[in-house]
C-alpha cells in the first residue's frame, strides 16, 4: 500500500500536478481493492463479510459463499 503511494506521489510530482492533490487521492487507495468474501452460516442464513469464523446465534462454522463443496460462479 506504502509503495504505491510512493509511486502515486512520484508519478503525479513528474506530471507537475500540485502535491496537495495526493492528500485527495491517498484516502481513496483502500476502495480500489476487491470486497471481501462474504460467509453464511448453513443452519440460520446468517451473513457477514467480517472476520467472524463463528455463527454469532447458534456457534456454526461459518461456510464461505456458496457453501462448503459447492462451486462458485465468478
Amino acid at each position: 500500500m506504502l509503495a504505491v503511494s510512493v509511486a502515486v506521489t512520484a508519478v503525479s510530482f513528474a506530471l507537475g500536478f500540485p502535491f496537495f492533490f495526493l492528500f485527495l487521492v491517498i484516502p481513496l487507495i483502500p476502495f480500489f481493492g476487491k470486497p471481501p468474501a462474504a460467509r453464511r452460516c448453513p443452519v440460520c442464513g446468517w451473513e457477514t463479510t467480517g472476520g467472524e469464523r463463528f455463527c454469532p446465534y447458534d456457534g456454526t462454522p461459518l461456510a464461505p459463499e456458496g457453501g462448503y463443496g459447492e462451486v462458485q460462479e465468478r
